[in-house]
């Protein structure tokens, strides 16, 4: 074997643990948006929407799979929004909202913000799908949904608010 190939085998198992910790990142984001949903008994007939952040979203085309909304920032966390459609009971004044996670994996936690400046939440691998163990983190998720909403929202509806993040109305993302 000449050293070319030696360093191509190593750069081909460097890819796969790369590819291996990018499926392990997407399926613990996965688990988590659909515990976020079923915890909050969202109606299963809403669409829930993956969108890259950082990027502009072009209304004609913005629905994503998960793999292809998320991507890696410069703290080596992969991050994504995901949007959902809240409105006054009885279904009027719909608006949607965007939520931005971000995520990466250290060692044997995940490790979890509320979008870019948010405190980092640790949360153990063995607790992927365990919705009684992440209730709490759906506890957080949830409070700072009612925290924008009665807090946020005339800022966010007349465009006023200067940083992103965790939740932000999509409206004001579109161009």
């Amino acid at each position: 074997m000449t050293k070319f190939d030696e360093v191509c085998r190593a750069y081909q198992q460097a890819r796969r643990r790369f590819l291996e910790y990018e499926g392990e990142c997407r399926e613990f984001a996965r688990s988590l948006v659909d515990g976020i949903i079923d915890y909050f008994e969202w109606p299963h007939n809403q669409e829930i929407t993956y969108i890259p952040l950082g990027e502009e979203i072009n209304p004609n085309n913005r629905f994503y799979a998960l793999a292809g909304a998320m991507r890696m920032d410069d703290e080596s966390f992969w991050h994504f929004g995901v949007e959902l459609r809240v409105e006054e009971p009885g279904g009027s004044h719909p608006i949607p909202f965007l939520m931005s996670f971000f995520i990466k994996k250290d060692g044997p936690h995940f490790v979890v913000k509320l979008g870019p400046q948010g405190k980092e939440i640790r949360i153990h691998e063995d607790k992927q799908g365990k919705e009684d163990e992440l209730r709490p983190f759906y506890d957080v998720v949830f409070q700072h949904m009612l925290q924008f909403f009665a807090r946020n929202y005339q800022d966010a509806i007349t465009n006023q608010v200067m940083q992103p993040g965790f939740i932000m109305l999509t409206n004001n993302l579109l161009p």
